[in-house]
């Protein structure tokens, strides 16, 4: 029997996964979650995508190896997720860039508002919506930062792609907290005014302000109900 010898680089923290792998993920189980055998399927494919294997290579795995590496995997997305306002990344010419998130969300613009609206209900588009929300730090002292001013999220989307995958669910579990946080003290004061208007009014405006809300609300959810979903790997038995 011919010896293979693979180098088998296994994550052993979630920060060691990139935004990228865990899209291409992701994009995969969505595309063959009614296939047949597709848990065996997307077990090799998990392999494949964080350990940097072909498909040839994830089936010559020994079967106990196959087993304790997506175990592994599924550890690292046991993790809990922080929101993370400060990450660094090195280049391919060995150059460290230390991004940070707006520093103070009340004063977002409108542009990156809309942007990050839109961009941050599909993971397809997670590394745009990071691109919106973290930009490389101009100035840091005490704690306290600047970063650079927006000119679209096109600037860094590459860049993004290969943040790692703890910072990009740490935003979305926090907006998605924070939406539901926002969307209920909203309608609570809609539902106020109520005794200072009319029903017909008071109808009117619930709808006209609730839609926007809920809007973004059903998008979000449905981006974390999508996390939810893709952090509950399928193991082969040992």
């Amino acid at each position: 029997m011919a010896i293979i010898e693979l180098e088998l680089k296994v994550p052993q923290k979630l920060q060691a996964i990139k935004l990228r792998q865990y899209q291409e993920y992701l994009k995969i189980q969505k595309e063959n979650e009614d296939a047949e055998d597709a848990a065996n399927f997307l077990n090799s494919k998990c392999i494949q995508i964080f350990c940097g294997l072909t498909l040839k290579e994830s089936y010559n795995l020994p079967v106990k190896m196959f087993d304790g590496v997506l175990q592994q995997i599924g550890k690292c997305f046991e993790e809990p997720t922080p929101l993370i306002k400060e990450f660094s990344m090195t280049g391919s010419n060995d150059v460290e860039v230390s991004f940070g998130m707006i520093p103070s969300l009340d004063e977002m613009t409108f542009g990156e508002y809309v942007d990050l609206e839109n961009f941050m209900s599909d993971w397809d588009n997670m590394h745009k919506a990071m691109a919106v929300l973290y930009r490389p730090i101009t100035f840091n002292k005490n704690g306290k930062y600047l970063i650079e001013d927006y000119d679209g999220s096109d600037k860094y989307w590459e860049v993004m792609k290969d943040a790692p995958v703890n910072v990009a669910l740490g935003a979305m579990v926090f907006f998605y907290r924070l939406g539901k946080k926002l969307s209920k003290y909203t309608m609570d004061y809609l539902l106020l005014q109520q005794n200072q208007k009319g029903a017909s009014m008071q109808e009117k405006d619930l709808e006209r302000n609730g839609d926007g809300i809920n809007q973004f609300m059903l998008s979000l959810e449905k981006t974390y109900q999508e996390l939810i979903k893709s952090q509950r790997f399928h193991y082969t038995s040992a």
